[in-house]
């Protein structure tokens, strides 16, 4: 029986069941389509600033990543030392790749250009980066770092004996990560902190270290007691607060480098998404319409399969 007599002999219940689904295929298409050609124009049409001289609000800046406070953060499977990382740990069941554990870093870092410096918080941003390492084991960790530097080494002839073979329980470990001193393109809102700003940030970590406090009672009566009645009255909650505030301005010395009173982040609008990536803008830009690209064969696949349906069955 051909295709177009299966089609045609479906039940009614099946064959609105393979048109919802074909079509929806076609919509999701069309709708990646025009999101990719959406952010591939809006990467070639935002002018880049100078993180010193930009406006307040959606800019592009590039410059050279570099990690807050000159402390790198060790990236968790590799150890590699790095600004971001992203990693996931997937396992190999009967037909396909199962994702046991992912995370990524949400750790602010710093971009440098050559007028300023600029804070980057990632948490939001969709993240492109180049330096993308996969590779695979026999444990649900790949140990430390010199245990995934040996994993690296002999990845071949172990994948071949993981993969194909099927030797030993198979483990697909990816780490994705912007190293410092990576060059980086960024698109995203844009703001100088002021006093405002500084004193606002302050007072939300004071208030912060003060609920930890009471969290802990017998370490705030050890501390702030002075009268050793059991309780903590006003004047001792007076200096509890100047401890903790103290405490806070000590923190946001060592979190925020003097230099970086600028930050970018999540602008909170599909219509303006948030962009890091260590591809060159031009190599990004292609990315873009290579998906969107396939994205619109997809839409005219699915959508002729949707077309052709129901003149099958019609004219059937």
């Amino acid at each position: 029986m051909s295709i177009t007599e299966q089609i045609i002999h479906l039940s009614r219940v099946e064959f609105w069941l393979f048109f919802l689904v074909a079509s929806a295929a076609a919509l999701g298409a069309f709708w990646f389509t025009f999101r990719y050609i959406t952010l591939a124009r809006l990467v070639e049409d935002t002018p880049t600033a100078r993180i010193e001289y930009a406006q307040q609000g959606y800019v592009e800046l590039n410059g050279i990543a570099m990690a807050l406070n000159g402390s790198p953060i060790p990236a968790p499977l590799s150890g590699t030392a790095c600004c971001w990382y992203h990693y996931k740990i997937e396992k190999k069941g009967n037909k396909s790749w199962r994702v046991v554990e992912s995370r990524r870093s949400s750790q602010p870092f710093l971009l440098q250009d050559d007028s300023g410096i600029c804070r980057i918080d990632p948490e939001g941003a969709r993240v492109t980066t180049g330096d993308r390492t996969v590779w695979y084991g026999s444990t649900p960790l790949p140990g430390a770092a010199k245990a995934a530097e040996n994993e690296l080494k002999s990845a071949t002839w172990r994948a071949v004996l993981t993969r194909d073979i099927g030797l030993a329980p198979r483990y697909r470990y990816t780490e994705e990560r912007i190293q410092p001193n990576t060059v980086l393109y960024t698109i995203g809102n844009f703001k100088t902190l002021d006093e405002i700003d500084h004193q606002h940030k302050r007072s939300n970590t004071t208030r912060e270290i003060l609920r930890a406090w009471k969290h802990d009672k017998p370490r705030l009566l050890a501390r702030f007691d002075r009268d050793r009645n059991g309780q903590i009255d006003q004047d001792e909650w007076q200096q509890a607060r100047l401890a903790a505030s103290a405490e806070s301005d000590r923190e946001y010395r060592m979190e925020l480098n003097a230099d970086a009173t600028h930050s970018l982040s999540a602008t909170g609008s599909s219509s303006h998404p948030y962009l890091i990536s260590s591809l060159p803008q031009f190599d990004l830009v292609r990315r873009f319409k290579l998906i969107a690209t396939g994205s619109i064969a997809g839409f005219f696949i699915a959508g002729g399969i949707s077309v052709w349906m129901i003149g099958t069955r019609i004219g059937g």
